[in-house]
């Protein structure tokens, strides 16, 4: 429906409260962002209503009011959304085909661009379930999306250098989380880092934040869009500027093991 949010949204009201199946796309920050009201009366009457949307995280050169920074922390405290965060495409083909099949409104957040390919033909998403990409014994990276590749493949040069096992894992269902679970895959480790191409406030990682605290309390330290909008230019410029790489995940896990007193 072009530039017109609201109408699109509006219409798929229409559509699923008559029993279709609507699937609303759009950019990220435009959809969630002017069609919020819309989406939550959604999900107030617990709509089959899907919502995929692209552009997610920094856009590069569209521009700083293209970047959706805010859109997990807004549609996160929605009741009875479902949020996923694919990593990869075969991630995304098992999201989709669950997100039809399964009645409620969700929310698939997408890039701009491709994804790097992260997981084998064999993959199989679980709802709410957590997907580790490497087994590890002191630290953990955590991430979501594009978090999650990073994490990947930053992890052996930063067990090299520190001479220390890492656990990668990936957790595409930001809303629900099985906590059960995931307390389980990091109650052995020493701390945790988050990895999210999102603004860190009431991001991604402020949930597992409140999670963790609740029943299993561990060191973590947070990497993301700290409190700022993006900007335009580069992507890969621009996730540097934000310490969304190998660096600041370096950094961090050494923040870890010195607070652990560990060399």
């Amino acid at each position: 429906m072009g530039i017109a949010e609201q109408n699109m949204v509006g219409a798929a009201l229409g559509f699923a409260i008559s029993g279709k199946i609507p699937v609303v796309s759009g950019f990220s920050i435009f959809t969630t962002g002017r069609a919020w009201e819309f989406i939550r009366l959604a999900c107030h009457d617990n709509l089959n209503l899907k919502i995929i949307t692209t552009h997610a995280g920094i856009v590069g050169e569209d521009g700083s009011s293209h970047s959706a920074l805010e859109d997990l922390s807004i549609m996160s405290t929605l009741p009875n959304l479902t949020v996923l965060v694919p990593a990869d495409n075969i991630e995304l083909a098992q999201i989709l085909e669950y997100a039809l099949k399964t009645k409620g409104p969700f929310y698939i957040r997408l890039p701009r661009g491709t994804f790097p390919k992260i997981h084998d033909l064999d993959y199989k998403f679980s709802i709410g379930t957590p997907d580790v990409l490497k087994e590890g014994d002191d630290f953990g990276l955590i991430g979501t999306g594009y978090g999650s590749s990073l994490a990947l493949q930053s992890v052996n040069e930063i067990e090299q250098k520190f001479k220390i096992s890492i656990k990668v894992i990936n957790l595409p269902s930001i809303k629900p989380i099985d906590n059960n679970k995931l307390v389980k895959e990091i109650e052995n480790l020493k701390g945790i880092v988050v990895i999210e191409e999102h603004n860190i406030y009431c991001g991604f990682g402020s949930i597992l934040a409140r999670i963790f605290s609740n029943s299993h309390p561990i060191p973590m330290k947070f990497i993301g869009i700290d409190n700022s909008f993006g900007e335009s230019g580069k992507k890969n410029t621009l996730l540097d500027v934000h310490g969304l790489n190998a660096k600041n995940i370096s950094r961090q896990i050494k923040n870890l093991i010195l607070k652990k007193k560990i060399i």
